[in-house]
This record gives C-alpha cells, structure tokens and sequence, in this order.
C-alpha cells in the first residue's frame, strides 16, 4: 500500500507575516522523502516548531527569489555546515539565479562563510525551465511562469509524486497561466493576498472568485493571506491555509 500524499504548511503567511504567519514554506510527504516548496525566512524557525529535521530534507523547490520564499536556504545551509551535518546531497530547484541569490545571501548574513559551506555541504542548484518537466529525487516537477515580478523569474510549481498532482501559483498577479498549472491536479494551493481591491503583482478573493468556474471543480486551498483577506477570511469561498494545517491529498 502506497503512503499517504500530505501537504503540511508550515508557513503560510506573507511577506509580512500577517496575522503572526511563518513565510512560505510547504513540506510534502508520500514520496521516498519528504520534500519542501518554497522556504522563507523564517522557515527554519517554523520547521523546528513543527518538529522537522531539516536533515531529512533533501530536495526544496523554489517558486521565486524574494525573501518571504527563498530567505530561509542559507540558514538551513549554515544548520547543515556546522549543526547537523547531512547524510544525502540536497538539491535545490528554482528559477534562473536560484544558485547566485542562495549563496549572494548566504555571504551577506554570514561573510566568509561560502566557502565552508560549500566545502562542508552536499548541495547542487537545478533552474527551473517553464513547461519542461524535470524528475528530481522521485519527484516530477514542472515549472510555469507567472506574473509578480518584472526583476526575477517567477514560476508556479506543479509536483507528481505517487500518482498525486499538488499544483501551487507561487506569488502572482491573475494569469491564465493558473488554470494551466492547476488543471486536474489534485490540490491547487493558490496565493490570495486580498480580498475585494485589486492589487499589483497578486490576486485577491474577488479576483479569483471572477474566475472560479476556469478552474473546473479543482480542490483550492488559499494561501499568503494579507491583513485584509485575514479580516474576511470568514467570507472565503475556499479553504483558508493556517501555519501546521495538514492536508490528505
């Protein structure tokens, strides 16, 4: 019997962590091994508080260069280095420059620390080419461009695993990419930073909800609530995400 595919956030906020959120960072099991989507800043505070052993972790796939999804990999790069060494590589997938920005970041919060770790850590940097499919350590990952930011690539992320599709927007304005990404997967966790006014380089409840029948009856769960989507998140027409919920995909 194949284990259950779940899909446990372990940080679901923004880039201000509104509502006392962690940043984005998604933990997959059912595979060989569990795997992440996205780590921001403070997910390795969050993978701590939820037990997790970033050890364990050997493959973290990133949707785009900005802090509240990315900032937390030099962390767990200096954890590997001088805290829990690793016992497999760790392969790190995203979008062009994912290798430069990780270590840029790294030199900047830790300087003269590059070299050790790179010395001391099993890593490899893998970018992430839209619509090209790409099996990583039991995984298939397809990458699909968004609109968030004209100054780094953004992709939404689609992942195969045991028969389950988990497809995820990343950060991103409305684009008809999203029904591309998430058709007939098997869970769409989908940004949703406002609720009723439109916003630059995100969407919001109304947005999505103008949308909605695009999307063929696919299970979405919201994600990177804002304040004023925390304010209505009563009124949702889907699941609002919660730091540590688990979902059976």
């Amino acid at each position: 019997m194949m284990a259950a595919v779940t899909l446990e956030f372990i940080g679901c906020g923004d880039a201000f962590a509104s509502g006392g959120r962690f940043h984005t960072c998604f933990l997959v099991r059912g595979g060989a091994r569990p795997f992440l989507i996205d780590c921001g800043a403070s997910a390795p505070v969050a993978l701590q508080r939820r037990g997790v052993d970033p050890s364990g972790i050997c493959l973290v796939i990133v949707s785009h260069l900005h802090g509240d999804h990315v900032g937390g990999l030099p962390f767990l790069l200096m954890d590997a280095a001088y805290n829990r060494p690793r016992a497999e590589p760790l392969v790190v997938a995203g979008p062009r420059g994912i290798e430069a920005s990780v270590l840029a970041a790294l030199d900047a919060l830790y300087p003269g620390t590059r070299d050790t770790v790179s010395t001391r850590v099993p890593v490899r940097f893998v970018e992430l080419e839209s619509r090209r499919e790409l099996p990583l350590d039991g995984v298939l990952v397809t990458a699909i461009g968004v609109e968030h930011s004209d100054k780094t690539p953004c992709l939404g992320i689609r992942v195969a695993l045991d028969r389950k599709v988990i497809a995820y927007s990343g950060d991103t304005g409305w684009t008809p990419a999203l029904v591309e990404l998430s058709r007939g997967a098997d869970l769409f966790v989908c940004e949703c930073t406002g609720f009723d006014q439109p916003l630059y380089s995100h969407l919001s409840h109304a947005e999505l909800t103008t949308h909605a029948s695009e999307f063929d009856g696919v299970r979405i769960v919201l994600t990177h609530l804002g304040p004023h989507m925390l304010a209505h998140a009563a009124e949702a027409r889907w699941p609002c995400a919660e730091d540590g919920m688990v979902i059976e995909v």
